[in-house]
């Protein structure tokens, strides 16, 4: 009886990594359109001598079907809206892969977006943090974006001029977590509509 115990006990302990490995995550699953939401932030703290601000990732590992962003929604903490753009208004990218009248990403190309360009003055404390929205589509049956934000809180120094003017220096970064989106909704379309080769 020990003998059988002891051997059910190691059989188990070899098949259940086998079992959680196995499991499918929504990397690999493949949908005609979707909803994902990230976090963020976007404000000065500490007397304004640091700065937290947030880049978007957005990455299309598709090796044949494009990826069109159809709304990207930017949300303060309470709820309300401090952006919306739709495909013809989403603002040009940082590293200008796509924004300015092309809503498209093309296979395995990747754009960043920063808060600062997105929202352009910092928020107050009442309106942070942020909740940001996408709204994205293919043709068929695609393998779904991958999409991260990145907030960093960088050290800056401000001073002014004789006339007042400001100037503000961006310094060493003290922190940066990296966060995955998240998929709230997808259309899966027709299970067969599988145009892209990825397989």
């Amino acid at each position: 009886m020990k003998n059988l115990f002891k051997l059910s006990l190691v059989s188990l302990l070899v098949v259940t990594p086998v079992l959680v490995t196995a499991s499918p995550t929504e990397q690999d699953d493949r949908a005609v359109s979707g909803t994902i939401v990230c976090g963020g932030n976007h404000t000065d703290r500490l007397g304004n001598t640091e700065a937290q601000r947030t880049s978007y990732i957005w990455r299309n590992y598709n090796d044949s079907l494009s990826i069109n962003i159809n709304r990207l929604t930017i949300y303060d903490a309470t709820g309300a809206v401090l952006a919306d753009h739709d495909a013809v208004s989403l603002p040009r990218s940082f590293n200008r892969v796509m924004g300015a009248g092309d809503n498209t990403l093309e296979p395995f190309q990747t754009a960043q977006y920063r808060s600062g360009d997105l929202l352009g003055a910092t928020l107050t404390r009442n309106n942070r943090p942020i909740s940001v929205r996408i709204e994205w589509s293919a043709e068929s049956r695609a393998l779904i974006p991958e999409m991260s934000w990145v907030r960093t809180a960088r050290r800056q120094e401000i001073s002014f001029d004789e006339f007042g003017n400001q100037t503000t220096r961006s310094r060493e970064d003290r922190a940066r977590h990296a966060f995955h989106c998240r998929s709230i909704a997808i259309n899966e379309g027709k299970k067969h509509d599988d145009d892209d080769d990825d397989d």
